[in-house]
């Protein structure tokens, strides 16, 4: 089994390998001496980093008893949920809690906290699970970035006191509350300006907004970035002129005041680059450091700070962009030096984001003045006269809103394209040619080199020479994707879904299929699927059928026959982008050429015992694939199809007994059985009982509770199994039958 390894890639160490030789061919013995002293200090802060992640981790799940310190900006109570992250006051160790309140009085309570409070709670601790599927957003690392290392499942709302407020950086964050409920009583989309503008809070009622300007690539601007601190910095400069003011005071007053409000803005690494380099230049004269030493400056105290700055798509835009703009000619114009950027930027926002519009190259051009000099002043003068003048931000309010109808409509045009994710090298090469191009912008020769090179890593996404049969970990569900070579077909087996056991579930724009499936699939390049077989209809199977319709273009929706006007189906169908649905028995002729439908026989309700048997050959494997079909319904397939064999078997119902016969599993005699569970599910799946029967039959198991995403790649009549993680990370999660 060959198993994905999170870690630098070989291209990492040549390319730091390379420098290193352009340094000592410098023949400058100080500036070697100060990289290498550079790279002892940056290795010994990572190896420290590192060694603090397993020394605060736990290990397993397990009770816990706290009393823990949280501040007031890290609460957040929202659809009868109160999370937040403290600091354990015994082991100093920052943890992720979260607990489910009933009461709305209570939830008031927690809302109105504004002041450092100690939380006395029970509940069970665990380690942050790390991203189970490929390219999915990875909650663990994200987490270690803001020093939390464990999570805290609360039994009941904790017992809360108050504590006194110690130091400036407590005040800090209490501020930082106190400006985020004050935003709070504006109307919107203003309040969410302020928040995500001023104080660097993501509001919900801006996530369309967010996910249109993330389309068109200029989300930078609607973060704390670095525009908007040199905004600020020049907007209180010229207040201070105004009201006569010394600049030497003014500036001084600004030196004292920005890393204050790096904590009230909440200590982003693009918001820490900018502190710096405004830092830096306005200590100019003291300092006697040129643009480029300040970024230098602001990057080795960034990496100081945080140690995997470089490794999250923010802080890699943040620090290559101002270094463009460092050493980019001045002589260009605007409109070239906004497209320049927005080409350096590319490579790293197709390794994260794996699509791109084309009105993002040049977006950013009318974009960057608008934000400047219109937008984001507004936005501060509403912010502070709204407590006196409301109706000056009632105004900027229906500004707002036409701009926001004004995005959403260049959105909407055409011109989106999922170009997949790059390879590091790939990557890698990109920018180094775009670097080469910008360096001469006027050889056309070196653009056609980049627009070649970029046709061929799009070729090499989109046709690749591998097929493969994945296993998505999509929780307690079922979610199979079955692409052939050069994509010639691209099959989805069920799209997971969430079980809501009668209880109301949270609005969400984003679900569990948009980071699993949905994001995998783009990061190979695909936006459409040719058939989705829907094997029956539990919501664990068909869930997040309306997610997978609004991001792929569907063909067609292959359904066991009976269900097609079922109201479970039609209402998650719609009308927008509608396929065809498809009812199927195991007489339908093949709806793709290498997946053969053996079940259901006739008509039925579409329940476990009618569900879709299918059978394909991938890469020299005979696959079969049976939904929840009971073992009443294994033994009549047998009896239809005496001679089926397996090589692989996605095993029935999630691993249950209510599956899985004996009869059946002897006639197949599979060498390998997929179990895709979720963990800590009520059920128990898979059962003791089932996983004794198949390691007394030898049968190999692999399981999406233990590997996640779970990939069969093939060539030809060869493949070979990937897994995502592998099989040790997660142990503390596992059913005893599969620890053993």
């Amino acid at each position: 089994m060959t198993v994905a390894i999170l870690g630098p890639s070989p291209c990492y160490w040549l390319f730091t390998a390379y420098l290193l030789l352009r340094v000592c061919y410098l023949r400058r013995p100080a500036v070697l001496l100060a990289c290498c002293l550079s790279i002892v200090v940056a290795g010994g802060i990572c190896w420290s980093f590192q060694r603090q992640i397993s020394r605060k981790t736990v290990v397993d799940r397990h009770p816990v008893t706290q009393v823990v310190k949280v501040l007031p900006d890290d609460i957040k109570v929202q659809d009868g949920f109160v999370t937040a992250v403290g600091t354990d006051q015994q082991s100093k160790t920052r943890e992720s809690l979260a607990v489910s309140v009933r009461d709305p009085q209570l939830l008031d309570q927690f809302r109105c906290l504004d002041r450092p409070t100690e939380w006395q709670l029970t509940g069970m601790i665990q380690p942050v699970i790390p991203a189970t599927n490929e390219n999915e957003f990875d909650l663990c690392r994200y987490y270690q970035q803001r020093r939390v290392y464990n999570q805290v499942r609360l039994d009941q709302p904790p017992l809360v006191r108050n504590v006194t407020q110690r130091g400036l950086c407590d005040r800090c964050h209490c501020w930082r509350w106190r400006l985020s409920n004050y935003f709070n009583r504006m109307p919107e989309p203003l309040a969410g300006y302020c928040q995500q503008l001023i104080i660097g809070q993501n509001s919900a009622a801006n996530d369309q907004l967010m996910a249109d300007v993330k389309k068109l690539g200029v989300i930078h601007l609607f973060c704390i970035s670095g525009m908007h601190v040199v905004l600020l910095v020049t907007i209180l400069r010229w207040l201070g002129v105004y009201l006569w003011l010394d600049r030497e005071l003014v500036d001084g007053l600004l030196i004292l005041a920005l890393p204050f409000y790096l904590i009230v803005a909440g200590g982003a690494p693009s918001l820490i680059r900018a502190v710096i380099m405004a830092e830096a230049g306005l200590l100019q004269d003291i300092l006697k450091l040129d643009r480029l030493d300040s970024w230098a400056l602001s990057l080795l105290v960034g990496m100081a700070w945080e140690p995997a700055v470089l490794l999250s798509l923010g802080g890699q835009l943040s620090y290559l962009l101002s270094f463009l703009l460092q050493v980019m000619d001045r002589q260009i114009t605007a409109l070239r030096q906004c497209l320049f950027l927005s080409l350096a930027s590319l490579p790293a926002i197709l390794s994260y984001v794996f699509e791109f519009h084309w009105l993002s190259l040049v977006i950013s051009y009318p974009m960057i003045p608008l934000f400047s000099f219109v937008l984001f002043p507004l936005v501060l003068v509403s912010a502070g006269t709204y407590w006196l003048v409301p109706a000056v931000g009632e105004l900027v309010n229906r500004l707002l809103l036409f701009f926001q109808r004004l995005v959403g409509l260049v959105a909407q045009l055409p011109g989106e394209v999922v170009f997949g994710k790059p390879a590091f090298w790939m990557a890698t090469v990109l920018f180094l040619l775009t670097l080469w191009c910008i360096s001469s912008y006027r050889s056309a020769r070196r653009w056609l080199v980049l627009s070649l090179t970029y046709l061929s890593c799009f070729l090499v996404i989109h046709l690749p020479l591998t097929g493969e049969v994945n296993f998505v970990d999509i929780g307690q569900g079922d979610c199979i994707i079955i692409r052939e070579p050069f994509n010639r077909h691209v099959m989805m087996i069920d799209t997971g879904g969430k079980l809501n056991f009668g209880r109301r579930q949270p609005v969400r724009t984003r679900d569990v299929a948009t980071r699993t499936s949905i994001n995998y699939l783009k990061s190979r390049g695909i936006d459409h699927i040719d058939t989705i077989y829907l094997s029956h209809r539990d919501a664990d199977h068909i869930g997040y059928l309306p997610t997978v319709l609004q991001n792929m273009r569907v063909s067609r929706v292959a359904v066991p026959a009976g269900m097609e006007k079922q109201p479970v189906l039609t209402r998650k169908v719609g009308t927008v982008n509608q396929p065809q649905i498809i009812p199927v028995t195991d007489q339908h002729p093949n709806i793709d050429p290498n997946l053969k439908i053996l079940h259901p026989f006739a008509p039925g309700e579409a329940k476990n015992e009618d569900s879709m048997v299918l059978t394909g050959r991938f890469g020299g494997q005979q696959f079969v694939f049976t939904g929840d079909l009971d073992r009443a319904g294994e033994c009549a397939v047998l009896e239809h199809y005496p001679g089926l064999h397996a090589d692989i078997l996605k095993l029935g119902h999630h691993g249950s007994r209510t599956a899985s016969d004996e009869r059946f599993l002897d006639q197949l005699h599979p060498q390998w059985v997929i179990i895709s569970a979720g963990r800590f599910n009520r059920y128990h799946h898979p059962n003791d009982e089932v996983v004794a029967s198949l390691r007394q039959r030898q049968i190999k198991i692999l399981s999406t509770q233990q590997y996640g995403m779970i990939r069969y790649a093939y060539t030809r009549q060869r493949g070979h199994w990937q897994t995502t993680l592998k099989g040790e990370e997660l142990k503390w999660t596992l059913p005893n039958c599969l620890n053993n």
